[in-house]
């Protein structure tokens, strides 16, 4: 089960938030999110009780020992180490599926999103380092840790939230009107960048790179489109999740922010998935000041443990190895003469590097993605846009604009300013930008839940 499921938006979510608002205890609040945690992902499928349960009780158990035995050193560094066996080891068999990828009746390559057992792991691993550290308590209470480790909140696409910033909301915490209005309506918008803005940019990206009608235009939209396709669903999702975990009391830090020229590519790249990226960071101690040679180990290190987290593939580590090559580069070189450019010739920047080297995410082989390459400059095309791509295009033109001011943070605030004056013009004229705001609210999650049904339908 995922957060855009029908019997999830529909069923699930206004039960369990219903029913945990039927006592205020933090207690009653944690049993009915672990039991519908649970549910939500052994959804068809009762060996993720076992598989979850298992790693909860190992990184207590690891947790304690290193917590108990923090003199000796080199005792603490071999239970660190042995559940970041465990944890990778769960992610890359029952998430990635390693072993079983060619053997259908031993696939459990559906059993847990990969995504989401990538999540799942990185917080075991996290609250055991942490531990380490020194930076939390080992929790003695493993109801409190199960609370943490199966919160549905931030399973699939997280944040990654640390311990020690949420053992305090699992012992206490309330939920407020307030939190319920801002929840709900991130659930609803983040809903419609899944169903609405994402289902978009795939039909374009499947008619642009469609390898029997290969044309220029068709190349660039279409991998412009699958870029788009995955940062909606990523942050429509990640949307989704913060909602939920507000109508539930959580309030946590957001897993990403918006691409700012200033950035360039290494800001980008820390925009995205930003709790994961810092949690890596820290780990292989990528700070500010560091000489050259330390710098490119840092970086080589965090962009392959980033690429094998998010997929073990040949094509995911490449692009991660070079994503840190560029780092590197613009830390150690491009940064001070790219700083001085003019704020539409960085965006070109990253749009042309993000392409170039996030488009090898779409191709299995060198092949395809030079193929690609070449058809960017018309080398080897016959046509420069195909029909089907231009119908894409013109059939959703209303929603490309719409997600143009979703992702471009000038265009975004330029349009939160104008609704902001509208409403501090008087006390009618603010009741009229509620009213449209409470109105859009209504069509977007209609207009989702539809379309969904539709799909489903179909």
């Amino acid at each position: 089960m995922v957060y855009s499921d029908l019997i999830f938006i529909l069923g699930m979510f206004p039960i369990m938030t219903i029913i945990s608002l039927f006592d205020r205890s933090a207690e009653y609040k944690n049993l009915i999110l672990v039991v519908c945690s649970l549910l939500f992902f052994s959804w068809g499928r009762p060996f993720v009780f076992c598989l979850i349960f298992l790693s909860v009780i190992l990184d207590w158990i690891f947790g304690l020992i290193i917590s108990k035995n923090r003199e000796n050193k080199a005792l603490c560094r071999i239970f660190l180490v042995l559940d970041i066996i465990m944890n990778v080891s769960l992610m890359l068999i029952f998430g990635q599926n390693i072993l079983y990828n060619k053997v259908k009746k031993l696939s459990f390559d559906a059993a847990i999103l990969p995504l989401g057992m990538g999540y799942y792991m990185l917080r075991g691993i996290s609250y055991v380092y942490d531990v380490f550290k020194g930076n939390c308590k080992a929790e003695k209470n493993i109801f409190c840790l199960l609370t943490y480790m199966v919160s549905l909140h931030f399973m699939l696409v997280g944040p990654l939230v640390r311990y020690s910033d949420i053992e305090p909301q699992i012992r206490h915490r309330e939920i407020t009107g307030a939190k319920l209005n801002q929840g709900l309506n991130k659930i609803v918008f983040g809903f419609g960048k899944v169903v609405l803005l994402a289902g978009v940019f795939e039909q374009i990206k499947l008619a642009g790179l469609n390898g029997k009608e290969i044309t220029t235009l068709g190349c660039w939209l279409g991998m412009l489109s699958f870029l788009a396709q995955y940062y909606f669903l990523f942050t429509g999702l990640s949307d989704m999740a913060k909602g939920l975990g507000l109508t539930n009391g959580f309030v946590y830090p957001d897993n990403y922010t918006n691409i700012e020229a200033d950035g360039l590519f290494t800001g980008m790249i820390k925009s995205f998935n930003t709790t994961v990226v810092d949690f890596f960071c820290e780990v292989f101690c990528c700070k500010k000041n560091m000489n050259k040679f330390f710098t490119f180990v840092c970086y080589i290190l965090c962009g392959l443990a980033l690429s094998i987290w998010y997929q073990a593939k040949v094509n995911f580590i490449i692009v991660g190895l070079c994503a840190a090559v560029l780092c590197i580069l613009e830390k150690l070189f491009l940064e001070r003469p790219l700083s001085k450019l003019p704020d539409l010739v960085k965006y070109i920047y990253l749009l042309l590097t993000a392409l170039v080297i996030f488009g090898g995410l779409y191709f299995d082989s060198f092949y395809g993605y030079k193929k690609w390459l070449f058809a960017l400059a018309g080398v080897n095309v016959k046509y420069t846009l195909s029909v089907s791509v231009k119908s894409a295009v013109l059939k959703n033109i209303t929603l490309i604009v719409i997600s143009f001011f979703i992702v471009c943070p000038p265009a975004k605030r330029a349009f939160c300013k104008i609704f902001k004056k509208l409403s501090q013009k008087s006390q009618a004229a603010y009741g009229r930008v509620m009213i449209t705001k409470t109105i859009m609210t209504v069509l977007v999650f209609a207009v989702s839940v539809i379309t969904l049904a539709a799909e489903y339908a179909a």
